[in-house]
């Protein structure tokens, strides 16, 4: 989970870096959103031990959750040091997260499997389309600034709102970052110096 959630973001915006900042010098900004989940937020704090290689496999078929909610809580925690580094260079890329809250994907037909025993109704919920609203809000949106984290409201539908990237919503701190960081350079092998 960890290795699709996190470390791919981390790698392909390291890749791309020298790409954005150019972009952002033709057209005055350019932009990373990374998508992320309410799931990563609150409780249970950071573990690092889900970045070890046996991560994947940490507490089974029952902590699927437990994994899920540690890579999305990384997201955020990777938007806040990438933002808080790009800023610090005085660079013109953003860097922003979003989350599509509780929409009639796959992905909700198989949690609710997971967690009731049997599919709940794609049309219980706002639509997959509705989900992509925060997402099409960072990517376009003139007024969204670096550092911020959009969704709905309560997770439930409607138009996107502006959330805190901080505590208590998104368990994230200066240590917090710092650790990210170096795990995930650690995990692909490579250093990015913004």
């Amino acid at each position: 989970t960890i290795s699709t959630n996190v470390l791919s973001h981390f790698l392909l915006t390291k890749e791309l870096m020298p790409e954005l900042e150019k972009a952002a010098k033709r057209s005055g900004e350019a932009r990373i959103v990374n998508m992320s989940s309410g799931s990563g937020f609150g409780k249970p704090e950071f573990n690092p031990l889900y970045f070890s290689r046996r991560g994947g496999n940490l507490g089974g078929a029952k902590a699927s959750y437990d994994r899920y909610h540690q890579s999305k809580l990384s997201n955020l925690c990777f938007t806040s040091a990438l933002d808080d580094r790009l800023r610090a260079k005085g660079s013109n890329v953003k860097a922003m997260a979003c989350t599509p809250g509780v929409c009639g994907t796959d992905m909700f037909l198989h949690a609710t499997t997971v967690m009731g025993g049997a599919p709940a109704k794609r049309d219980t919920v706002p639509s997959a389309e509705d989900g992509s609203l925060a997402q099409l809000k960072c990517i376009a949106d003139l007024d969204v600034e670096s550092g911020d984290l959009w969704g709905p409201r309560m997770g439930m539908g409607g138009l996107p709102a502006k959330m805190d990237l901080s505590p208590p919503n998104v368990l994230v701190n200066d240590k917090v970052k710092d650790i990210l960081w170096q795990l995930c350079e650690d995990a692909v092998g490579e250093q990015f110096e913004i």
